[in-house]
């Protein structure tokens, strides 16, 4: 009589993992439903009418056609985990992958100077962190407790409360920053935060604090 059993386990793990596709896909693309609503208010700041566009179901790109001064273009990335594959997610997981929020914006002025302030166990930066050591950055740290995850790398003229003022505005209560940019390319300021609790915070406030961002560069 034959034996089914390795078959029927194989159907059954497909039954699992097409059942958990389907699921993770619904939560990432409710969670990005859900970012995009407490958006408005803010984006209506800074430009109002954007194009949108889901790459996949774990990131959303928004761009605004026409943003306000001191804005020249202004893109906004939310990457979710990949809740829709399971060994995916649990991989990244182990790497410290958590749902970002990410703004890049061209300020229209060119920097004299580039920094990049960072927390160097983040899973977004590890390029980042790797050009600046090639480069020698001069580095140092914003908060001077050991224990702080914020290390400044910086090269040009750069005064020296200038990091710790961007530093500041890019603090958000509940809400630590991952990465925050300032490069002479395009785009100008690049600020990461996870996406936990950012919701919390008025959209406006945010978008304020990028508008008083752009213009201290």
């Amino acid at each position: 009589m034959p034996d089914y059993t390795g078959l029927s386990l194989f159907i059954l793990a497909v039954i699992v993992f097409l059942g958990w596709f389907a699921v993770g896909t619904q939560l990432n693309i409710r969670k990005g439903e859900r970012v995009l609503r407490w958006l408005q208010d803010g984006l209506r700041l800074a430009g109002g009418k954007t194009t949108l566009r889901w790459l996949g179901s774990s990131a959303v790109e928004l761009k605004l056609q026409k943003p306000k001064m001191p804005f020249r273009q202004f893109e906004i990335f939310i990457v979710l985990e990949p809740r829709d594959v399971p060994f995916v997610l649990w991989f990244f997981r182990t790497r410290g992958r958590r749902d970002l929020f990410i703004v890049r914006i061209d300020s229209g002025a060119t920097p004299k100077y580039e920094l990049e302030v960072m927390n160097e166990s983040a899973w977004s930066v590890r390029d980042a962190l790797r050009e600046v050591r090639r480069k020698h950055w001069a580095w140092t740290r914003i908060d001077p407790q050991p224990s702080s995850p914020l290390t400044t790398y910086a090269q040009g003229l750069i005064a020296a409360e200038t990091a710790p003022k961007l530093a500041g505005l890019a603090t958000l209560p509940g809400c630590s920053i991952v990465r925050l940019a300032v490069h002479a390319a395009t785009p100008h300021l690049e600020v990461q935060w996870h996406l936990a609790g950012l919701d919390k915070i008025p959209a406006q406030q945010i978008f304020e604090r990028l508008r008083q961002m752009v213009e201290l560069i």
